[in-house]
């Protein structure tokens, strides 16, 4: 009895075709680790958000749309896994805990990401200009941060500005009336905290 196999040798190559047709998407892997500046410490519930950017090419960008969050665990990690069909190409991490400032714009390539990401803690620094001794009339600043420049006319100054922790901050000093004569400092700012420094002039 004679076979035919004439069906079957055109019907396999299709069924091949149709199987790697049905194949899973490509898959782009999020994954990282969160740590905080200066003690290299894991933070953990630190709430990361998926975004993507949306834009006009005859206009202005618009803010990002929320694809999906997540938080880290106890060892600071995040891992998560989005078929790429899901993703724009301008996809993006933006990474938020209370008590720290906000990281944002960690771009996200198709295929895999591993991201190790280092939050900055909160801080505050608050300069207090006296004038009790009569030197100068009154002062002007430069460094790190800006203060507005000071009269002793105007008595007791209090300035905060926000500052990361854990980080030196240069503060320079001196007289309007003469410049030559100048002062500087380095001053280490506690972080989740406000660190004070007083001038007396």
């Amino acid at each position: 009895m004679k076979i035919k196999t004439t069906k079957f040798l055109i019907t396999l190559p299709l069924i091949i075709f149709l199987l790697a047709c049905k194949r899973d998407p490509a898959i782009t892997t999020v994954s990282g680790v969160v740590t905080e500046y200066g003690t290299g410490k894991p933070i953990s519930n630190v709430e990361v958000f998926v975004l993507c950017n949306t834009s006009d090419p005859f206009g202005p960008q618009l803010p990002g749309n929320l694809v999906d969050t997540m938080f880290t665990d106890a060892q600071g990690r995040f891992y998560r896994e989005y078929p790429e069909k899901d993703f724009c190409l301008a996809a993006y991490l933006a990474f938020y805990k209370p008590g720290y400032y906000v990281h944002n714009d960690v771009d996200i390539s198709t295929g895999e990401n591993y991201f190790e990401v280092v939050l900055d803690a909160e801080a505050w620094f608050k300069l207090v200009t006296v004038p009790d001794l009569g030197i100068w009339q009154s002062l002007g600043f430069g460094g790190s941060v800006s203060p507005h420049s000071v009269a002793a006319i105007y008595g007791t100054e209090e300035q905060v500005f926000s500052y990361p922790g854990r980080r030196n901050l240069v503060l320079h000093w001196g007289p309007f009336s003469n410049p030559d004569e100048s002062s500087s400092d380095t001053i280490f700012i506690v972080p989740h905290d406000t660190t004070t420094y007083t001038i007396h002039y």
